[in-house]
């Protein structure tokens, strides 16, 4: 028994925050000290504390759905190029096929670099893949496939999103006295020590690796009160924090699994 992990730079910054928030609902009911985290999450909640504030002043930008939007726009021109590509490679002509199986291999490999960004990254991955289809490797194959109308969308998308983003980077400079970023990635970093220290709690307590042991039930509702849960009534406290906890985080890497399907559909 281990804690799942989360990619949490894949999820967006509410979803993020989210998980946190579950995170630190579901210890509530647990000893920290029994789990060996009682310090890491005295340093915890003052970073979740500040990406509250932080995220709060975000959803009063008045540009924030407009990026939402433009970032919705320039993923569904990107994977309508995608499915341009894919049914190119079932055409009767061997030229369309070779360049639709170029464009193909160069696409995919773009494609694993923006699901897995942030938007910054997936900003630069998408000018970094424009310039690409207008190189003179690819820019032949581009014509020949008849895509040119799609990038010169996907180009204008980009510059629409930057816009944008610029704009907000310009409403929010003089509010914003943290980077969301740096936080996030704190609290990324301590919550990461946090369950490698639960990890090897198990594995010392004999119940790491790939034992399976039958949870107790917690019956949250006996412990409405606050009442931190014991060993002596529940058996091995870390264990049935980790079954609890890695229930929520399936959700999470559902939702990640999920968007990622979706974003790669033209693949499948």
């Amino acid at each position: 028994m281990k804690v799942l992990r989360i990619h949490q730079k894949s999820l967006h910054n509410e979803e993020w925050f989210n998980c946190y928030a579950d995170f630190k609902d579901e210890l509530y009911y647990f000893d920290k000290d029994t789990l060996g985290i009682k310090d890491l999450y005295a340093s915890f909640l003052p970073l979740y504390n500040k990406a509250d504030k932080l995220l709060e002043v975000l959803r009063k930008c008045i540009y924030t759905k407009d990026v939402e939007e433009v970032d919705k726009r320039r993923d569904d021109i990107l994977r309508g190029l995608c499915e341009a590509v894919k049914g190119s490679q079932m055409s009767p002509a061997d030229t369309v096929r070779e360049a639709a199986a170029r464009l193909y291999n160069l696409l995919d490999g773009y494609r694993k670099l923006i699901l897995k960004g942030s938007l910054a990254e997936e900003s630069a991955a998408i000018r970094n893949l424009l310039q690409e289809l207008d190189s003179d490797a690819y820019a032949g194959d581009v014509g020949l496939l008849g895509l040119n109308e799609w990038v010169v969308k996907l180009g204008n998308a980009e510059r629409d999103f930057l816009k944008i983003r610029d704009r907000q980077k310009l409403e929010t400079s003089n509010r914003l006295k943290e980077d969301l970023r740096l936080t996030r990635g704190r609290t990324d970093a301590l919550y990461t020590v946090m369950v490698n220290t639960l990890d090897a709690r198990l594995q010392a307590d004999g119940l790491g690796g790939d034992i399976v042991v039958e949870p107790e039930d917690l019956d949250l509702d006996e412990h409405a009160s606050g009442e931190a849960f014991t060993p002596e009534v529940h058996g091995n406290v870390t264990y049935n924090f980790v079954i609890a906890w890695n229930d929520v985080v399936k959700k999470y890497r559902n939702l990640i699994a999920q968007r990622r399907a979706k974003a790669g559909s033209s693949y499948a």
